[in-house]
């Protein structure tokens, strides 16, 4: 192991004791120990009464912020989840120590009930701290890379010591490893009670992987929370990305203030490192690092992970043309980006690292990049936002001169005036869901990023693109996926994660990821456009990332039999002819528009199956009931084995006599497919209906609102021209040649396992 010198001591400055606040404090005046200002009380804090003094172990991450777990603050109770300053923060060893008051400024995820938390505290197990008072501290540095593992690290805590209210510091070295989006797994020396939130730091490279989170099921092992679990704070909404950009954008002034002061620094840390640590003479160095980290703080945040990842792509085009893809990653801020492209590959393999030429060279055209695109968002709106704007514009074209790459260093002034967004592939999302083959009555899934060269064209998502080719080959990528099967009442909860960061990821510019649902049969009819990607919250109503999916993007079903099969000619026939235009309307089930579903002699499947396939190639079969079960569901196979690519139905009424509007619906249906030239306008004119009919009762979305005499989002009666098509599904299902295909389980052998945590604190 390649462990610096004087490593403890240096993180030992920065790791703090949390417990209960020191004696006297009433949990409501939000001040010090006295109800004050909250000034430090020196020495060790007296608990109050009926509480434990110790909770667990936290780091400064910048002035006034402490890491830690959830379930250390958690100790706390409700007064904590309030927001009140009731977190005791102790600073030094027992001799010199301060007892500072802290607040819970965001913990994931929230306990159910905070006077009786889970024991097992679920992940990410993530709390930041703010203490006002913690201004002159020492704080670690944060890894900017998104995976660094397998990695030789460092494990510190305070446990406690030999007398009763004593805690004595614990270092301990461990090997960490571990996959994308999971924990990681620690094997060496056994992490102790009281070490629970705090870091893990890496001994090669001198920055922080993680924080302790509890113990392994087996002696000598550990799980730790990954720090780019951080990333998770945007996903839970607005508040929650305002103080993850906070909280960054702080570190990285300090360590820049550090650096160019006098006593200990990170940066000056891992530059005497040197080669063992990855520190090159020559390249993104460590004083260009701090540099460029520091004025990233002070611009716009991105907007979304994709548009990180977009901009750190085109600059790996540029310059490296290594292969690998950088879209496995899911990057929240500016520094991310760049971490990406000086070590973007990890383990013992330096010669597939890039050289640090080609590493600067990425990195000064990300940084040139990431300049234009918030000159063109009109980020530079204040004085201060343009201040920061030009720094970020000097600091390229004085480190672009250094380049040695003639090429790269005459391009820097042109990228830097460039006023058109990025060229990058529009990337949309597909969601995968398995049939239940094992009659387990359980599917497995998986989010994937869908790109197409070939446009195919509901790829154009919602930028205005103009797509001529109805077949393409579409390269997929994996996001997420299920670990074990979930039931069909589960879905929407187990995907919204993944699916929520795969669109975080396409989003960019003013592209609007589309969202496509491959689907057995039998989950046609899944209201998938009611889904959400966060959870309603009444407080706002309107937030875009909380509205059902099919009110804000195009969302269509596409079949998982075909995927499985494979096209027929007559599946190609046909989906040229309705992507050409115009089409023309044909009902699923011959006798239901005019008899309803209690027609005395209905169709039988073979004269279905018949005349479906007779039908002109720019047909849509159209109907009023559900598709995914009993007469729709047989008629629904026959329209498919005839090669139909779209069609329409509607998912909340059955095939009994729930509804009286059949012949209306196959009207106005037909009249849609008339007015629509190809059905490539069909996916914006289903969620225009989609929108037209948002009902206040649907779902329980609006329950907190007045529904009397309103029946819209906009307490104006529901426009009843468009109320035939409530409920509507889009089949889409134009072929296409993937790239990537995958198995998502086998058979399961026998039953799954827990992995059982204990905490350390």
């Amino acid at each position: 192991m390649n462990a610096p010198t004087g490593l403890a001591d240096s993180v030992r400055a920065s790791v703090v004791r949390i417990g209960a606040p020191p004696e006297g404090y009433d949990g409501s005046s939000g001040g010090g120990a006295s109800g004050g200002r909250g000034d430090g009380v020196s020495g060790i804090a007296q608990p109050l009464a009926g509480r434990r003094s110790f909770w667990g172990s936290g780091f400064f991450v910048a002035p006034g912020w402490v890491l830690t777990c959830a379930h250390v603050v958690g100790k706390g109770a409700s007064s904590v989840w309030r927001g009140e300053r009731a977190i005791g923060i102790t600073i030094g060893d027992d001799a010199q120590s301060t007892v500072l008051l802290g607040e819970l400024a965001f913990g994931l995820p929230l306990p159910a009930d905070p006077e009786q938390p889970e024991a097992r505290w679920p992940f990410p197990d993530l709390a930041l701290v703010r203490v006002p008072d913690a201004q002159d501290v020492d704080c670690l540095w944060l890894s900017d890379r998104s995976a660094l593992t397998p990695a030789s690290v460092g494990l510190y805590g305070w446990v406690p010591g030999p007398e009763r209210g004593e805690q004595m510091f614990f270092t301990g070295l461990a090997t960490a490893t571990g996959v994308r989006g999971r924990p990681l797994m620690l094997s060496g020396d056994e992490l102790t009670e009281g070490c629970s939130g705090g870091p893990v730091l890496d001994e090669r490279r001198g920055a922080v992987l993680g924080l302790s989170k509890g113990k392994g099921s087996r002696p000598h092992t550990g799980v730790a929370t990954r720090v780019t679990a951080l990333r998770q704070l945007c996903d839970a909404g607005p508040r929650g990305a305002r103080v993850l950009h906070e909280v960054l954008s702080s570190h990285d002034r300090y360590h820049l203030r550090r650096y160019h002061g006098f006593g200990h620094s990170w940066y000056r840390q891992h530059a005497r490192l040197g080669p063992l640590g990855g520190e090159p003479a020559y390249g993104f160095t460590v004083d260009r690092r701090a540099e460029l980290y520091a004025l990233f703080a002070e611009v716009e945040p991105p907007a979304s992970a994709g548009q990180v990842l977009q901009l750190a792509n085109e600059a790996r085009d540029m310059v490296l043309r290594l292969p690998y893809t950088l879209n496995e990653h899911d990057p929240r801020s500016w520094r991310e980006g760049a971490g990406l492209l000086y070590e973007p590959r990890d383990g013992d393999a330096p010669a597939a690292e890039p050289s640090p030429d080609l590493a600067l060279e990425a990195v000064v055209v990300y940084a040139g990049k990431v300049t234009a695109a918030l000159t063109r968002s009109g980020a530079a709106g204040t004085p201060r936002s343009a201040r920061a704007l030009a720094d970020l514009r000097a600091w390229v074209e004085r480190t672009g001169h250094t380049l040695h790459n003639d090429v790269i260093r005459a391009r820097i002034p042109s990228l830097l005036e460039s006023h058109r967004p990025a060229s990058a592939a529009r990337a949309n999302v597909l969601v995968e869901v398995e049939p239940d083959i094992y009659g387990s009555g359980r599917h497995a899934w998986r989010v994937l990023l869908v790109r197409s060269a070939d446009k195919d064209e509901l790829l154009a998502g919602d930028d205005g693109a103009d797509e001529t080719a109805e077949e393409g080959e579409r390269e997929e990528s994996i996001v997420d996926q299920s670990r074990e099967e979930v039931p069909r009442s589960r879905l929407e909860e187990a995907v919204r994660g993944a699916l929520s960061q795969a669109l975080d990821q396409c989003d960019v510019d003013e592209h609007l990821a589309a969202v496509e649902f491959l689907l057995p049969r039998a989950l046609f009819d899944e209201p998938v456009d009611e889904w959400r990607v966060r959870p309603y919250d009444p407080d706002d109503p309107f937030n875009p990332h909380a509205v059902p999916l099919g009110q804000r993007r195009l969302v269509v079903v596409r079949d998982r039999s075909r995927r499985d099969h494979g096209y027929t000619p007559e599946a190609r026939t046909r989906a040229t002819a309705v992507l050409g235009g115009p089409m023309e309307a044909v009902p699923l089930r011959r006798e239901v528009p005019v008899a309803g579903h209690g027609a005395s002699a209905p169709e039988g499947g073979q004269a279905a199956y018949g005349r479906l396939l007779a039908a002109p190639p720019g047909a849509v079969p159209v109907y009023c009931a559900r598709a995914g079960s009993g007469p729709g569901a047989r008629a629904m196979a026959a329209a498919l084995g005839a090669g139909h690519a779209v069609a329409l139905w509607r998912h909340s009424c059955s095939d009994q006599h729930d509804h009286d509007d059949c012949e209306e619906f196959h009207e106005r249906a037909a009249a849609l497919l008339r007015q629509v030239h190809s059905a490539r306008q069909l996916p914006q004119e289903i969620r225009a209906l989609r929108n037209t009919n948002a009902d206040l009762g649907d779902g329980g979305s609006w329950e907190s609102w007045d529904t009397e005499g309103a029946t819209g989002v906009n307490s104006a009666p529901i426009d009843h021209p468009a109320a035939w098509a409530r409920h509507i599904v889009l089949l889409y299902d134009p072929p296409h040649r993937t790239i990537g295909d995958e198995p998502l389980r086998e058979p399961p052998l026998m039953p799954r396992q827990s992995t059982a945590l204990r905490s350390t604190s």
